[in-house]
């Protein structure tokens, strides 16, 4: 076995082919900028999008930050339009046999607790599988104004924004 990597391009369009793609010069090391992050706190934001993650059984919350003024750890991004999300654990198959890490509870009943606290914050109603389809299918929460607890996480040596805690927003 060759360790040679050979190609055959032949059948390639010109524009697609290794000296077409790589013809824009760059350095990694000249280039690289980490994603600016934006402060730990609380901001203000808009509902811009809900799915449910069937793959990991989890709604999510797609949120843009808005009227908070300021700028993001690299000094120059303005933290108003980031967009960050937040994510509801929904119950799995199974998670009625195992305890949490306290062992106080099951993992069904500590993801029903916590969509029941968060239902509560938000004003809205989660109450079945089949009412959270609907409002998703019918966008019934995009456009919510919340107040979003941003953190700081770092994942496999990724340092990121992530949503602790989101509640609906009073009305003015």
């Amino acid at each position: 076995m060759s360790t040679d990597a050979t190609f055959d391009f032949s059948d390639t369009p010109e524009d697609e082919t290794p000296a077409a793609i790589l013809n824009e010069d760059f350095s990694l090391e000249d280039e690289y900028k980490p994603e600016p992050l934006v402060p730990q706190g609380n901001y203000f934001a808009n509902v811009i999008g809900v799915t449910v993650d069937a793959k990991s059984k989890a709604l999510v919350w797609n949120i843009c930050l808005d009227g908070n003024g300021g700028m993001q750890s690299d000094g120059e991004t303005p933290i108003d339009g980031k967009h960050v999300w937040y994510r509801n654990w929904l119950p799995r198959q199974g998670d009625d046999q195992e305890m949490i890490k306290t062992g106080t509870m099951t993992k069904r009943q500590s993801k029903i607790n916590m969509l029941k606290r968060f239902a509560d914050d938000m004003k809205i109603s989660i109450d079945t599988p089949a009412k959270i389809i609907e409002s998703v299918e019918e966008g019934l929460w995009v456009g919510l104004r919340v107040i979003a607890a941003v953190g700081i996480n770092e994942y496999m040596g990724i340092t990121r924004n992530e949503v602790n805690k989101m509640v609906l927003a009073d009305k003015d």
